[in-house]
């Protein structure tokens, strides 16, 4: 149970300190950056991608981008969600089997979209052709998402053991 309190803890303090500060900084920049062509030129300056001109693709680019953060973050509230139902002793209710299943699919989503997202921002906005094979941040969240599913779909075969079990008593 102290492991369950530990766990609860960093996740809600992940949530108040950076996710809480991204909602409205993501929905700022979505807005701000039609408005002022130097919020796109800033925001690839932080990562040292020279950008001279801000045009539309490169907003749209932006806009998935903020929208993948947002579905993330959606996430981290849906398992925060999903902890309370452990701290009431109810890890076989419905809602943390749909949960689970909800983020997996989700994270497993966003994976695939931003590697994908990040391959044509690659080829298009840097000219080049840069295929990873190997361990990335967009591979884990795929895996991770497929865990979520995974561990869905263990917890429901839990949960009809729990009732057959229940019933044979």
């Amino acid at each position: 149970m102290r492991k369950l309190i530990i766990l609860k803890s960093l996740i809600d303090f992940i949530w108040i300190v950076s996710c809480i500060p991204l909602i409205p900084l993501g929905l700022f920049f979505s807005l701000y950056m039609f408005y002022n062509e130097d919020v796109v030129r800033f925001l690839f300056s932080l990562n040292d991608i020279e950008i001279i001109e801000g045009s539309p693709a490169l907003k749209v680019f932006l806009l998935l981008l903020i929208g993948l953060v947002f579905i993330i973050i959606y996430c981290l509230y849906i398992f925060r969600k999903t902890l309370r139902f452990f701290q009431q002793r109810k890890p076989f209710d419905i809602k943390v089997i749909n949960n689970f299943n909800k983020i997996g699919i989700l994270l497993a989503i966003s994976g695939i979209v931003a590697s994908v997202l990040f391959f044509i921002f690659k080829l298009f906005f840097e000219n080049k052709l840069k295929i990873s094979l190997g361990l990335g941040p967009y591979l884990l969240l795929i895996c991770l998402g497929l865990f979520f599913v995974v561990l869905s779909e263990i917890f429901k075969i839990s949960k009809k053991e729990k009732e057959e079990n229940e019933l044979t008593i």
